[in-house]
């Protein structure tokens, strides 16, 4: 017997047969140790498919904000190395530093921070040559800490994702040793006439 269903899926079926059980309470000797394990395991499907709904929109939202994030930091980016090379000459060695060879045009939101940290150190250095380096620094500044946060946020989330996924499988888990746990219970209680006294349980054992 094997129960391998998605979380919705398993939730469905676990009603389904508690609903079962409950219609023989008066048949079955044994039926109220079984509708109690059911439930119990029904109450952890609730629950991990509850925070793992959760868990998902956090991991999406903040996934959201990073991009959000990374596509100002590019644009910012961009704008001040072309600043740089419009004022100091495109083979300057200022661009040379902070160029790639085009590179950071395909950047992982970590390797994007690291070039705005060095392209911030750069203005920092070089502010007495390039007059926009004021407003520049601050702008970086400030995308940095924003870009920054939403990593960490993002990495975070996506640990609770993977950990709440974790925690479904479990949930699932418990839910098919029970259903095989009834199952040998009932088919041996009723012998040939299980399939007709339980017929969620038998569709079950042979899904």
């Amino acid at each position: 017997m094997t129960t391998s269903s998605a979380p919705l899926d398993a939730i469905a079926e676990s009603i389904r047969l508690i609903d079962s059980l409950e219609q023989r309470r008066a048949a079955v000797p044994t039926v109220e140790s079984m509708i109690k394990a059911h439930r119990q395991v029904h109450t952890e499907l609730m629950r991990c498919h509850t925070i793992s709904e959760s868990a998902v929109n956090a991991w999406r939202l903040a996934l959201a904000r990073r991009w959000d994030c990374e596509v100002a930091g590019r644009r910012l980016y961009k704008q001040v190395l072309r600043q740089i090379a419009d004022t100091l000459g495109e083979l300057s060695p200022q661009i040379q530093m902070l160029s790639r060879d085009g590179a950071e045009a395909n950047s992982s939101p970590s390797e994007l921070l690291k070039d705005l940290q060095r392209m911030h150190v750069c203005l920092t250095i070089e502010a007495a040559h390039l007059p926009f380096a004021s407003e520049r620094i601050n702008q970086i500044e400030q995308i940095c800490s924003a870009l920054e946060q939403a990593i960490a946020d993002a990495q975070t989330c996506e640990h609770r994702r993977r950990n709440a996924v974790l925690d479904n499988r479990m949930a699932r888990e418990s839910f098919r040793r029970v259903c095989e746990e009834t199952y040998g219970k009932l088919s041996a209680y009723y012998g040939e006439r299980f399939a007709d006294e339980f017929p969620a349980f038998a569709e079950t054992a042979a899904a």
